[in-house]
Formats: C-alpha cells, sequence, structure tokens
C-alpha cells in the first residue's frame, strides 16, 4: 500500500470581514465588504463568495497547503483562456505569500448562473442534449489552443514534457499499472492490461499535436442560466482532474491529451 500522508482537501478557515477587506483593497479599495459566504462544490478547494456593497460579488478560492502549487496552475490555465471564446471567471489576484491568510488563494470574478446539476432534473431531453451541445462547442474551443508537447500541466506549463502522444500515454498507462500492482491488484490483470495497450499503441500515433483538454467537465462545474430554456454561462474549476502526480498528490483538470479524447 501506498505511503503517502493523507491529503487533507477542503481547507477548513474562518476568514473574517477585515481579512476579505485586505484582500479586496488590493483590488479596489473603494469597494466594502459586506459579508462571506462559503459556497458548496469545491472537491479540493474551498470556495467563498465574497458579497460587496457597492460591487459585484467576488469569488475567492483558497487551496489546502499541500497542493498549494494548483493556484499557480489554476492562473497558468486562465491564461491559456485568455483569448477563447468561452465563459470563464477573470482571476483578479493570486497570492501564495500567505500574508493575508495562511493560504494560498485567487480572488476572481463571479459569473451569473446556477450549477447544471441544480437544473438538470427539471430539463426535458431536448433541453438536456441543448446544454450538452453547448458544452461541446465550449470543449472544442478549448481543444483548439495548442501547446509545445503533451504531458500534464503543472504551475507554469507542461510538468514532464513527452514529444509524442504515444510517449506521453505509454508512460501514464506504465505508471497507473505499476501503482495498480502496488497497492494490491491483480499482477495477472496488469500484465493482460500491459500486452493489449502495447498491440494498440499505434493508434496513439494518430493525434500529433497536443491540445488543451478540460477533463473535470461536469454539472458541477457547468453554470447555466437559472431559469427558462438553459444556456451556458460559465466553466470552473481548472485545476484537477483525479489522478496523481508525480509528488503522489492529485493533479489538475486540465491536460494535454490527443484531440480531446476521453481520458487515459
Amino acid at each position: 500500500m501506498s505511503d503517502d500522508p493523507p491529503l487533507q482537501l477542503k481547507p477548513r478557515l474562518a476568514i473574517s470581514i477585515d481579512q476579505a477587506q485586505a484582500i479586496i483593497d488590493r483590488v479596489a479599495p473603494r469597494w466594502r465588504v459586506a459579508g462571506i459566504t462559503e459556497l458548496r462544490g469545491g472537491e479540493i478547494s474551498t470556495i467563498l463568495e465574497i458579497v460587496l456593497a457597492d460591487a459585484p460579488n467576488r469569488i475567492l478560492k483558497v487551496y489546502p497547503a499541500q497542493l498549494h502549487w494548483k493556484m499557480a496552475k489554476e492562473v497558468y490555465v486562465h491564461g491559456l483562456l485568455r483569448d477563447a471564446d468561452i465563459p470563464v471567471p477573470r482571476i483578479l489576484l493570486a497570492d501564495d505569500t500567505r500574508s493575508v491568510i495562511d493560504l494560498s488563494f485567487v480572488l476572481m470574478s463571479k459569473l451569473d448562473g446556477v450549477e447544471l446539476s441544480r437544473r438538470d432534473p427539471e430539463l426535458s431531453h431536448q433541453e438536456q442534449f441543448a446544454i450538452f451541445a453547448e458544452m461541446g462547442a465550449a470543449l472544442r474551443r478549448i481543444n483548439d489552443i495548442t501547446l509545445d508537447s503533451f504531458g500534464y500541466i503543472g504551475p507554469s506549463g507542461v510538468w514532464t514534457p513527452h514529444p509524442t502522444n504515444r510517449a506521453y500515454m505509454s508512460a501514464q498507462f506504465d505508471r497507473k499499472l505499476t501503482e495498480f500492482c502496488t497497492r494490491g491488484g491483480d499482477r495477472a490483470l496488469a500484465e493482460r492490461l500491459r500486452t493489449g495497450i502495447a498491440a494498440r499503441a499505434h493508434l496513439l500515433d494518430a493525434a500529433d499535436r497536443p491540445r488543451l483538454c478540460h477533463y473535470d467537465l461536469h454539472a458541477g462545474n457547468v453554470l447555466v442560466t437559472p431559469e427558462g430554456k438553459p444556456q451556458l454561462c460559465g466553466i470552473v474549476d481548472f485545476e484537477r482532474d483525479g489522478r496523481r502526480s508525480p509528488d503522489g498528490y492529485r493533479q489538475g483538470a486540465v491536460l494535454l491529451h490527443p484531440e480531446g479524447c476521453g481520458a487515459a
């Protein structure tokens, strides 16, 4: 079994009005903080809404200490998306100095809309199809962004660059199957999987350009209009995907991968 220490997610911390005001003052000293509300969602980070008396509310995203690097990753990915025609929050401030609160955080604009997961049960099949089509179109625009190499994205770009998709995916399969066995998985099954992967490895050559992919686009990370026919209002959360990074911690939701296809 793994000797990795347990990962402390969703940091529990109390942020005072004065601390929130100190954060807001670095962006716009004229804005006055009226309150702070914790939002649901966010499996890794704590998401807070800063209520302003004289300006649109802002979102404060606080990262766990063990995953402080995810702040820089999210800033980097938002930079890649800057010119894409996709509704994403605008990062107003990123801070890893721990001078205001004892954790890294970003301050972002707040998008209009509600989580798709809150509206999905009431939608007709036609409405669901329409919003999924909008999500697919947004994924295509994300996928149009190309980078220099294949691999996981870390705080400042691809963490371990690979020259080809086959090299990257082969390394990922090997690492995951090794971890599978380390954690007590059936070694015979792992070997059968390795054989099957090797026999089909040539298929990975079809993707000859590294493209940006969002691997966490689910109903909790999609914002839609709160009433009437649902329309896409925003996509959030660009820092996780449930895989594990080279240091044993979980890594972010944005990967470079062939043509936006499914997970490795």
